[in-house]
């Protein structure tokens, strides 16, 4: 497959053997053929058999497809070489973008943690603290008895 460009000029270029007709009469040409265009371009045959077709940026094609060198000499008309032909720039770029898998960042919550100490002892005084409300354990029997005094008190 042989690869021509949309955004610089392309040059064909190969070596051609002509038995039985002058190279000095003889021109050649190459034939785009696109989807929906075809273009002729020509070239010249040197007097060594070298051939040298020059073709301008080929940006009205969109994509690939065949082409093909003929070569006529002394009023005949030869066909001795074709392919499909892709059409690529010669520059270009490609990005690609991750989703990033690591580090990713979580909403943290603020926690705060709080221990009391329940058997905490004051060095020095005689005298022991009492455990308040919220320090003490209380039984179900415990919350009775203090349910029944608070309704007394009305």
């Amino acid at each position: 497959m042989y690869t021509l460009y949309s955004d610089k000029n392309n040059i064909f270029e190969c070596d051609i053997q002509l038995e039985g007709a002058s190279l000095s009469q003889a021109f050649a040409r190459v034939i785009v053929e696109g989807e929906n265009l075809n273009l002729v371009f020509n070239g010249n045959i040197s007097s060594e058999g070298n051939c040298r077709i020059e073709m301008p940026k080929l940006s009205m094609l969109e994509e690939g497809g065949e082409m093909k060198l003929e070569v006529i000499a002394d009023d005949m008309y030869f066909n001795p070489w074709n392919s499909n032909f892709e059409l690529k720039k010669s520059k270009s770029i490609k990005v690609e973008v991750k989703q990033p898998t690591d580090n990713i960042i979580k909403e943290n919550k603020a926690k705060v943690e709080v221990k009391f100490n329940n058997q905490s002892k004051v060095v020095g005084q005689k005298k022991q603290s009492k455990p308040t409300i919220k320090e003490a354990k209380f039984s179900k029997q415990d919350l009775k008895k203090l349910l029944l005094k608070l309704r007394s008190q009305d």
